[in-house]
């Protein structure tokens, strides 16, 4: 069980245990509008406790249990324990009721306060649980990214992050049954726009506009594409670089320099593509520019130092392995990289001792072993 499943876990385990059960008598009867259940023998009902305790301060003169007393705790079941013994005599109770729990719960949710938010996620699963379909998957999945943005302004970001992730889960899911659902489209791309996956939320937004017939909405999303284009431009060109088409990926990327040339990862990704085409040169200057604006960026750190070996200024990148092993000590890479520098610079011994350090941390590591091995030629 991954961590998230886990949280979830004991989040419902946790409301579960917020229930107390009242016995209601054999024969005994509850009435809604003109309807009636009878009791066929005794039955265990759930209570929020708390929930019952502050309806009873705002009453008058009426009984302490109502009926929304009732189904309150039987939505807390549906919600947190959906293989509950008595789930089916509940819902035979709010069938002969003619209760309709599901638009009951949807009424619930749209009036609960922000700090009710806890309870929302227990009625949006409880209606998933009732029916799971791509409107209680939407539901579900917006209640979920409610509280998961709520937390995430209150500095909560390790619960939050649960939250956003499990509204994801259900928002595909809603794509899943109808993948024609706008709605599900327009909350998925903000989702992916926030995890920086902008790509991914280019083509979620670009399919909206095909399928919504709410103006103001379109509008919206029309003005987030326009503001997407340069981060897609970014992704897709970062992507390239890794891929090993420098070219390619630096015909989308220097364009950007002009209006984000304070993106120290474009600087980077830049300065990666100029290495791998063997201009080194304009590499530095790229990685220093890194360094002027995230001064102990470590990647950027190693890839200078890297181009300042392929210049041969090995002084240089010694030096600057020195600093990075000062912020990361226990890095192999460095290590080797450090030695090689010292190798070439004609500092055998200190290659050595930087190569028995290496292997000292990875005594596998191929690229230790095989500076070793042309140490000891």
């Amino acid at each position: 069980m991954n961590k998230k499943d886990k949280f979830f876990k004991e989040f419902f385990e946790k409301k579960r245990n917020d229930l107390s059960f009242i016995s209601i008598k054999e024969g005994a009867s509850i009435s809604f509008k003109n309807a009636q259940y009878k009791t066929d023998a005794e039955l265990p009902v759930p209570l929020r406790v708390q929930r019952l305790l502050e309806d009873i301060k705002n009453q008058d003169d009426r009984d302490g249990i109502t009926l929304n007393n009732i189904i309150d705790g039987i939505i807390y079941i549906l919600g947190t324990d959906i293989d509950f013994g008595f789930v089916d005599e509940y819902n035979k109770m709010l069938k002969e009721l003619n209760f309709e729990v599901g638009s009951y719960i949807v009424y619930c949710i749209n009036k609960f306060e922000d700090s009710e938010y806890e309870d929302g996620i227990v009625y949006g699963k409880a209606l998933v649980n009732i029916k799971e379909d791509e409107k209680s998957s939407f539901i579900y999945g917006s209640v979920l990214e409610k509280a998961g943005l709520k937390l995430h302004e209150e500095g909560n970001e390790q619960k939050s992050q649960y939250f956003l992730e499990e509204a994801n889960r259900y928002l595909e899911k809603c794509l899943d049954y109808d993948d024609k659902f706008a709605l599900a489209y327009y909350k998925l791309g903000y989702y992916y726009k926030r995890n920086q996956k902008y790509i991914k939320a280019d083509l979620i937004w670009t399919k909206h506009q095909e399928l919504d017939d709410d103006v103001l909405r379109i509008d919206e999303i029309r003005n987030e594409l326009i503001q997407l284009r340069p981060f897609v431009d970014f992704e897709n060109g970062y992507n390239l670089v890794l891929r090993e088409r420098p070219e390619e990926g630096l015909d989308l990327l220097l364009p950007l320099v002009k209006n984000f040339g304070s993106w120290w990862n474009l600087l980077f990704f830049i300065g990666l593509a100029y290495r791998a085409l063997g201009q080194y040169d304009i590499a530095e200057t790229y990685f220093e520019n890194v360094l002027k604006l995230e001064n102990n960026q470590k990647d950027a750190l190693n890839e200078l130092g890297l181009c300042k070996i392929c210049r041969g200024k090995y002084v240089e990148a010694s030096e600057l392995f020195t600093t990075l092993l000062n912020i990361d000590p226990g890095n192999c890479e460095v290590f080797c990289n450090r030695a090689v520098a010292h190798m070439y610079n004609g500092q055998i011994d200190r290659a050595r001792e930087d190569i028995q350090t290496a292997l000292k941390i990875n005594p596998e590591d191929p690229v230790a072993l095989s500076i070793r091995d042309e140490l000891d030629k």
